[in-house]
């Protein structure tokens, strides 16, 4: 209980920065259509949700030894403008209608207009980032990090596209096949790489970078798992038990658990936190 009420008023405090940003843009706004779009988008970005990647940029940059606080808070809201344009463009694939307990923005708004507005979303994103009050040489390899991520994401989401049609034509998916799907469409993007960047806009050098991704990684693919388990999509698309993925996220989760507790260039404080993350990411 007491995890999630830290993690409550984290997520709080991320959609008040949000709310400042795009009050900002849409003021500094001219065209009325251009005012309108944003708007739009404020209000996607507002829905509720985890904000887990905005929270581990935050971490990454602690974990690092980062001290601008309110400096890489401010920041830290790019990766969840990116994230919307990733979910916008996936709703279209997929045909969703909801988002979030509303309805997707292709269905208000048309597919070609949400894929601009997505388009939109990762610039937005891209400008918080680039922006950002933090050495040139470091928001460069933040930056390098985010397209390398978004390359592997892209990747991973063809690997679903080709996996689900597999599967359509009668022949069956490996697990290890998921599970490189899960690696590159999910594990970077929503773990390892927002931990990654707010390492490296604090300083962090290439080692440090691969001790987050040792128990990063592992996380990342429980992460999807469970969301997998929870859709229904492990059991009802890949064809397999649900007990064995069940049996294989809590092995992951032991694992990141392991070689975090055994890391001991991390703050005690932030290992904590990311250990307890991991705990509630086991699938009830």
């Amino acid at each position: 209980m007491q995890f999630f009420q830290a993690l409550s008023g984290i997520q709080k405090e991320i959609d008040k920065e949000i709310a400042r940003f795009f009050n900002r843009k849409i003021k500094e706004a001219t065209a009325v259509l251009e005012k309108e779009v944003l708007n739009w988008l404020r209000e996607y970005s507002l829905r509720k949700a985890k904000r887990i990647r905005a929270i581990l940029v935050n971490y990454g940059y602690y974990l690092a030894g980062g001290k601008n606080k309110k400096a890489i808070f401010k920041t830290s809201i790019f990766i969840e403008l990116i994230h919307n344009y990733l979910l916008i463009h996936d709703d279209i694939i997929d045909k969703d209608k909801m988002r979030r307990g509303e309805k997707t923005l292709h269905v208000l708004h048309g597919s070609d207009m949400a894929i601009v507005i997505g388009d939109m979303a990762s610039a937005i994103g891209y400008e918080i980032l680039s922006y950002a009050p933090f050495p040139a040489k470091n928001k460069v390899l933040a930056l390098a990090k985010l397209n390398e991520t978004l390359y592997s994401t892209g990747y991973g989401q063809m690997l679903d596209l080709f996996l689900r049609k597999k599967i359509k034509s009668g022949k069956k998916a490996s697990a290890s096949e998921v599970l490189t799907m899960y690696k590159r469409k999910t594990a970077f993007y929503t773990i390892v790489a927002p931990l990654q960047i707010g390492a490296i806009l604090a300083g962090a050098g290439k080692g440090f970078l691969e001790k987050i991704e040792e128990f990063g990684l592992p996380l990342g693919i429980a992460f999807q798992i469970r969301d997998d388990l929870q859709d229904g999509d492990i059991d009802k698309v890949f064809g397999f038990s649900r007990r064995k993925y069940q049996k294989m996220q809590e092995k992951l989760i032991a694992v990141a658990q392991k070689r975090l507790k055994e890391e001991k260039v991390f703050p005690q404080k932030e290992k904590e936190f990311l250990s307890s993350l991991a705990e509630q990411l086991k699938e009830k």
